[in-house]
């Protein structure tokens, strides 16, 4: 163990000492694995805020300044013990002997996919598809099945799937549906009536109607989300013309259509999508956008929905972070933590008090700043890091590693950041091997099936035993999407 000496230029010092480390403190969730970190049992005095008024979901607050008038020892976090559910799962007819066609009807519900269906059957007609035949709630289940079994057996071409030489045949197919038919759904899937003259085409996700909203509430009203929330983006690969289509040089795909996914982090499921739509993006109020940037609007619009006074530890990175949404986010009780960009406003300066110039730190030195009731740690690591949180107090814990070269001292935040943050990642993790896209021009269902086919995570959330994970291209996984395709066949 190492005693932590914060010397006047704001350098940590650390003598080695015998006595052994200490576990980590309540900041850590239980499903973290870590020891280390020590505990402070001191007494804190904690800040006074005007109460909150229930009745008032809108963050308001206007900053003129932070002042970072002390360093760790003037920080008392406000965060309150976040009371555990006694569920995970709200619906007490999913346990661990659900299927996972019975899990996914609780989100395709008969309402969705009668509205599908009605809006396909309308498409058609509109669109004048050739000898097309009225599509019935049992053909469409046997559709959907088939096109989830296309993501189990990977061929280069939907054609190759009905083929009849010998080499590359799959007779289920052919016995379920034929090509023809299979090809006119697909082509005739659609989401709205595009005729309609109220439709809202000043959004640009209105191709998908009502669908994606719904499906999304369903997947929000279907659990108790845990302590640890994380927010972070997702791309899904396009390339074709599209207006709102971002490139990200850290994505895999590059190009695609970005979509924001906030998740309980212990089980990696999702409990709300913002897709990215530009300047028309919906965010709830847009002076949000000035006051605390895009990203942190698009946090409070999605926090918003249920989650706000109830105690949530929240993890972003430095694209939603910042002081503002930090400070606001305290008062509605919900507390952050994540990386910091170094020029965003309200930032201190890190400037040399003799000459005014930038100053650097060198690896492996920290200092802290604080106004109260946020924390800000410079820690220097093999390029400098901004740690804002408003729940974890500064400590220094080293870090357990396999490399040699990576055994140092590092933050306590860095270190729960390190095991919460990456929900999202994990999640396509878990879903890519059995993905059934493929290259299509037409974007919006394309995002249908990307966005349908998170029933895989779902299933993992609910028929964990003792934390046991079902892993991407075990057995369990790939018999999950087999046992629902045949009881969804059957009907």
């Amino acid at each position: 163990m190492f005693p932590i000496t914060l010397t006047n230029s704001g350098v940590v010092e650390a003598e080695e000492i015998e006595e052994s480390g200490q576990e980590l403190g309540d900041f850590v969730p239980a499903w973290v694995e870590e020891e280390g970190v020590e505990d402070n049992d001191g007494e804190k005095e904690l800040l006074q805020f005007d109460p909150i008024d229930d009745n008032d979901e809108e963050p308001v607050a206007n900053f003129d300044n932070i002042a970072w008038e002390g360093d760790h020892e003037y920080f008392f976090s406000e965060a309150s013990e976040f009371m555990d559910p006694e569920r995970f799962v709200q619906d007490v007819e999913i346990n661990g002997t659900s299927t996972p066609y019975s899990i996914l009807r609780k989100f395709m519900t008969d309402e969705v996919i009668r509205e599908i269906i009605h809006q396909t059957n309308l498409y058609a007609v509109q669109r004048k598809i050739p000898q097309w035949k009225h599509l019935t709630v049992a053909e469409f289940w046997n559709f959907l099945a088939l096109h989830v079994l296309t993501g189990i057996v990977q061929k280069p071409s939907l054609k190759d799937y009905w083929s009849i030489n010998m080499l590359i045949s799959t007779h289920y197919f052919g016995d379920t549906m034929s090509r023809n038919r299979f090809l006119q759904i697909l082509r005739g899937l659609h989401f709205v009536n595009i005729e309609d003259p109220d439709l809202d085409t000043t959004n640009r996700f209105h191709k998908l109607g009502t669908i994606l909203p719904d499906i999304v509430n369903n997947f929000r009203r279907a659990v108790n989300p845990g302590e640890f929330l994380t927010l972070d983006e997702e791309l899904m690969p396009f390339r074709g013309r599209l207006s709102f289509r971002q490139y990200n040089p850290k994505k895999r795909g590059r190009f695609g259509i970005e979509s924001f996914l906030l998740m309980d982090a212990e089980k990696k499921y999702v409990l709300d999508i913002l897709p990215y739509q530009g300047r028309s993006t919906p965010i709830f109020d847009q002076a949000w956008i000035a006051a605390y940037g895009f990203g942190g609007a698009t946090a409070l619009t999605l926090l918003r929905k249920g989650y706000f006074n109830k105690n949530h530890r929240l993890v972003l990175d430095n694209y939603f972070q910042s002081p503002t949404l930090a400070k606001v986010l305290v008062r509605l009780e919900v507390f952050v933590l994540g990386t910091v960009r170094k020029n965003r406003k309200f930032m201190p300066r890190f400037v040399d008090p003799i000459t005014k110039k930038p100053n650097k730190i060198t690896q492996g030195e920290v200092e802290t700043f604080s106004d109260g009731d946020m924390l800000l740690e410079r820690w220097g690591d093999r390029r400098e890091v901004f740690m804002l949180n408003t729940f974890i107090d500064h400590r220094m814990e080293e870090c357990n590693s396999g490399n040699p070269a990576n055994q140092r001292l590092k933050p306590a935040s860095v270190l729960v950041y390190n095991k919460v943050m990456g929900a999202v990642d994990n999640m396509d993790a878990m879903i890519r091997p059995y993905q059934a896209l493929r290259k299509t021009t037409k974007w919006y269902r394309k995002y249908y099936f990307k966005q349908s086919g998170s029933e895989e995570f779902f299933r993992t959330a609910t028929k964990t035993k003792e934390r046991k994970v079902v892993k991407p291209g075990t057995l369990s996984s790939v018999n999950s999407r087999r046992q629902w395709k045949n009881q969804a066949v059957k009907l």
